[in-house]
């Protein structure tokens, strides 16, 4: 019990700051204090200047980086740390029963109830096979049971850190998802004792992005590694999937630079300002679309 009420007090504390930035920053430029329009020319200026995709760009990293810093954290704790069931792994339910290990399942449950950020809870073994998912009917629903090769397994081992994983479709929901991975050693012992990883939730970054109710010729996206849209300003657009890949301004963007320039997308001219979000041995890239005029 105390460890559950440990867990609960270091997600209040690391949660406090997550996407509230982003909020506050613009809609004390978008929004008056009784609720109502006010100064839109200002937020044109910042779209047109690039400090909007500046200023997001920002408030994702620090999204990410607070919430790897969640597992981070928990992964320090000998409750999730270890694997003392893994002789129990069932391939028919794809990992260990929920009546074993039920610490673990409890500390991956607390960080769920209170880490919006997360859909789920994994822990591999050093060898990347599932040891268990939280939510547990999640991992009941997965189509395989070892992920060794996916590239947050081996990014986590290859740079020893937290990393950010490519966006994929999951093997237990079939939605679009990312995941962060924690690699666990014993104190300064190089053995690895497992992978402790969080699920992104991608509708949360849409839903951010949505709350700004942007003017209708403005349009943020958030784009990963590979050209690929996350999440979108635009609801009517959100589930589209799109790539931006050919863009200029994705290339400049995914080579670590911020600017502005003249794109024509589905055949209409755009001013596209962008910022590259490096984070977690990853860079994905904000992208800023409005039309001229």
């Amino acid at each position: 019990m105390r460890k559950n009420i440990t867990v609960t007090f270091l997600m209040l504390i690391t949660l406090g700051s997550i996407s509230y930035t982003v909020w506050t920053h613009i809609s004390n430029i978008v929004y008056a204090q009784d609720g109502t329009k006010n100064n839109i020319s200002s937020l044109y200026e910042l779209a047109n200047s690039g400090i909007l995709a500046k200023i997001l760009s920002g408030n994702l990293v620090n999204y990410l980086n607070e919430s790897a810093s969640i597992l981070e954290i928990t992964s320090m704790i000998p409750e999730v740390s270890n694997a003392q069931y893994a002789d129990k792994i069932n391939s028919s339910l794809h990992g260990i029963s929920d009546s074993y290990d039920v610490e673990k399942r409890q500390i991956a449950d607390s960080i769920l109830k209170h880490a919006h950020t997360f859909e789920a809870i994994t822990f591999l073994l050093p060898n990347g096979d599932m040891y268990m998912e939280e939510p547990y009917d999640r991992q009941l629903r997965l189509s395989r049971d070892n992920f060794a090769f996916r590239d947050y397994y081996q990014g986590a081992i290859n740079t020893k850190q937290a990393f950010l994983g490519d966006v994929i479709v999951s093997s237990s929901t079939g939605e679009k998802v990312a995941l962060i991975s924690v690699p666990i050693y014993l104190n300064k012992d190089p053995s690895l004792l497992g992978i402790w990883s969080g699920t992104l939730n991608l509708s949360k970054f849409n839903n951010i992005l949505q709350s700004l109710s942007l003017p209708n010729d403005l349009r943020v996206v958030y784009v990963d590694g590979k050209g690929q849209k996350i999440a979108d300003s635009n609801s009517l657009l959100s589930n589209k999937s799109e790539s931006f890949a050919d863009l200029n301004s994705f290339k400049s963007g995914k080579s670590g630079k911020s600017g502005n320039t003249s794109e024509v997308i589905n055949g209409k001219e755009f001013l596209v300002s962008y910022a590259p979000v490096n984070v977690l041995s990853k860079t994905w890239i904000v992208m800023v679309m409005m039309q001229p005029g």
